[in-house]
């Protein structure tokens, strides 16, 4: 038998509030369990739904410092404008990086059809010998013609001296920096809508079906385009788009020079970044062209060729292409882009270089091939064997 004591009204007290000093006790220690358990939730699933950001890589290629061997002297002849100053000269080092890999096209089932009229693309006269001025039946000279046809790239040119609305902006011509970043900024976006509106552009539309301008003044460019009087001949680039379509299955690459700037893109992949040599190295970031770059001489100025890369097409593929090319701190300009077909026995140059047809979107007429053969002088070029890329 055991005896039961009764509390006392203190103990009583002192028992209720331990009571519910342990239950609130309790209770914050459930809560603190659940908080705890939702962070470790949160370090475990928030990683694997967040999406990580790109990862940009700048490469820069080290100096070239093998000097070329001795040009040999030829037939056409220019010289740039003096070296910007020591300061202002500074060595640009813009990665350009496109995508490792290229999409796979679907196999579409076109047959292989070419387009365009065969009319002259750069009218009657077209750039006399080489010194831009165009004469006769509205054309666009090496630039282009102005009136539309079937079989042609549509382009316009912009100014990088000028905001959209023509007032001008700091450019500093001696600083190649100024050049580059925006050619790259352009490349990088594809040449999207958005980031060509960002600069002044030419009242007039060009349409090309083949890129070959002789030496011309720097001012050919915006003279052709419509913009003689409001853009000064530096700081300028012109941008051609359209949709080729394959004339023949196989391999092929571009070949040419820009003077100052060439770059050719296909499905928004760039295929050859082919220009002068002080600012080649920013423009073409990442990529490389191939073999046999370097060893055979250009038309401009002891400048080398430099051929693209070798790219796998099937008959009736369409494929989206841009073409731009651009002038750097005023003067001369040239430029002329050439295809190679893969396995094609091709002529050979005193040089051994591979006598190549001009890239082209329609069938070259005989007047057209004569202003070719008239300007651009000894250079030879391939006209029995000549892809035509058609555009839709």
């Amino acid at each position: 038998m055991s005896l039961h004591i009764p509390l006392s009204p203190e103990a009583a007290r002192a028992l209720r509030a331990q009571r519910r000093a342990s239950t609130i006790a309790s209770i914050l220690i459930s809560l603190l369990s659940i908080v705890l358990v939702c962070v470790l939730l949160a370090l475990v699933l928030l990683p694997v739904m967040v999406k990580e950001s790109p990862v940009i890589v700048v490469v820069h290629r080290p100096d070239i410092t093998d000097d070329p061997p001795e040009p040999k002297k030829m037939s056409v002849q220019r010289s740039k404008p003096a070296a910007p100053s020591a300061a202002s000269a500074a060595r640009v080092l813009i990665a350009n990086a496109p995508a490792p890999t290229a999409v796979e096209v679907p196999e579409l089932a076109f047959e292989s059809e070419f387009f365009g009229s065969g009319v002259d693309d750069f009218g009657a006269g077209g750039m006399g010998a080489g010194d831009g001025s165009g004469a006769g039946g509205g054309a666009g000279g090496g630039f282009g013609s102005s009136g539309a046809r079937a079989g042609s790239l549509e382009g316009s040119l912009y100014d990088f001296k000028q905001k959209p609305d023509g007032r001008p902006i700091s450019y500093d011509l001696g600083n190649r920096a100024e050049f580059v970043e925006r050619v790259v900024r352009l490349q990088r976006s594809n040449f999207s809508e958005s980031a060509l509106k960002r600069h002044f552009r030419a009242p007039n539309q060009l349409f090309l079906t083949h890129l070959a301008v002789a030496d011309s003044p720097a001012s050919a460019g915006p003279e052709y385009f419509g913009a003689k009087d409001s853009i000064q001949p530096s700081g300028w680039l012109a941008h051609y788009r359209g949709q080729i379509r394959v004339p023949k299955t196989g391999s092929y690459r571009f070949v040419g020079l820009g003077d100052d700037y060439m770059g050719v893109f296909l499905d928004g992949r760039m295929r050859l970044a082919a220009s002068w040599s002080d600012i080649q190295e920013g423009v073409a970031g990442r990529w490389e062209p191939t073999a046999p770059t370097g060893e055979h001489l250009s038309l401009f100025t002891g400048m080398r060729l430099v051929y693209g890369d070798w790219v796998k097409l099937r008959e009736g593929e369409l494929i989206d292409i841009d073409l731009a090319i651009g002038e750097r701190p005023g003067g001369r300009v040239g430029f002329v882009l050439m295809v190679e077909e893969q396995g094609v026995d091709y002529r050979k140059a005193a040089d051994g270089r591979p006598i190549l047809p001009l890239f082209t979107t329609a069938p070259l007429s005989s007047e057209e091939k004569d202003r070719v053969v008239r300007e651009f002088g000894s250079w030879e070029f391939e006209w029995d064997r000549v892809p035509v890329f058609g555009v839709k």
